[in-house]
C-alpha cells in the first residue's frame, strides 16, 4: 500500500519516492478561473478571487467553507483509490496551500500528517504589521475565539511541519504559534510530533526548504513502514 500526500502544490520528487501524489487546482486558480486556464497569470486573477470571497460573505458563507469543502472531495478520492492506504494520507501546501493545510488538518481526521509552508502567522500579527490577509482566511469573528496556534493544536497529536522563513510575511511569528500549540501537544506526550523548521529567505519556497519538506516526508514514510512491520 502507498503512503499518500494531497498536495497543494506539484512534487515529482514524492512521486518518484513512491508516494501517490494528487495535485488538484484550488478554486481561482489554474484551470479553475473563470478568466483563462493554464497556469500564466492574468491581470484578473485578484478580483476574480476577491469577488469569490465577497459573494459567499453577503450569503453567510466564506469562501474557507469552499476550499475545504473541495480539499475534503480530494481526501475521499484518495480513500476511494485502490493503490491507496487509509490510514497514511497526508497534505502539504505553500502559502495560500500552506493555510489550506492548516484549517483542513485541524478539521479532517482522516489526514494522517501534513506539512504547512510559508503560512503559519497569527492573524494578530498580520494586522499589526499591516500584512495582508489571504481571502480564503476571511472568517468572521475569527480573532475573537482563536488564532493559528488553537488551529495547529486541532492537529494534535498527528505529525505536523511547519516551514517558514526569517523575511517572510505571512510565516513572520511561527515560532510563536508553535512554541504555544506545543505546550498543548507536550500534554498529549506527543511533542516530538510537532516540528518547526525555520530558514533564512523570504516567502517564495526555495530549493533548501523543499529538500527538507521531502526529507521529512520520506523519513516519516519509512518510520510509518517500521512501525507496520511485523517483529519477530
Amino acid at each position: 500500500m502507498k503512503f499518500v500526500v494531497w498536495l497543494a502544490i506539484p512534487c515529482k520528487a514524492l512521486a518518484r519516492r513512491g508516494f501517490v501524489v494528487l495535485a488538484p487546482d484550488s478554486i481561482c486558480f489554474e484551470d479553475r478561473r473563470k478568466n483563462r486556464s493554464g497556469v500564466e497569470p492574468d491581470a484578473g486573477d485578484w478580483l476574480q478571487h476577491y469577488n469569490e470571497m465577497c459573494y459567499r460573505l453577503v450569503q453567510g458563507d466564506t469562501l474557507m467553507r469552499r476550499v475545504l469543502q473541495d480539499a475534503a472531495l480530494g481526501v475521499s478520492f484518495l480513500q476511494n483509490h485502490p493503490a491507496v492506504d487509509q490510514s497514511r494520507i497526508g497534505t502539504l501546501g505553500h502559502s495560500y496551500g500552506g493555510n489550506t493545510v492548516l484549517f483542513l488538518m485541524a478539521l479532517d481526521q482522516r489526514i494522517a500528517f501534513g506539512c504547512s509552508s510559508g503560512a503559519a502567522c497569527t492573524y494578530v500579527c498580520k494586522m499589526r504589521s499591516g500584512t495582508g490577509i489571504e481571502m480564503a482566511e476571511v472568517i468572521p469573528d475569527i480573532v475573537n475565539r482563536f488564532d493559528m496556534a488553537e488551529v495547529i493544536q486541532c492537529i494534535a497529536p498527528r505529525p505536523f511541519l511547519v516551514v517558514s522563513a526569517t523575511d517572510d510575511q505571512y510565516s513572520k511569528d511561527a515560532d510563536v504559534i508553535v512554541s504555544r500549540a506545543k505546550e498543548t501537544v507536550a500534554t498529549l506526550g506527543v511533542e516530538t510530533h510537532l516540528e518547526h523548521h525555520r530558514y533564512t529567505g523570504g516567502h517564495a519556497i526555495s530549493g533548501e526548504r523543499f529538500a527538507g519538506i521531502v526529507e521529512w516526508l520520506t523519513k516519516l514514510a519509512q518510520q510509518t513502514k517500521e512501525d507496520r512491520e511485523p517483529r519477530n
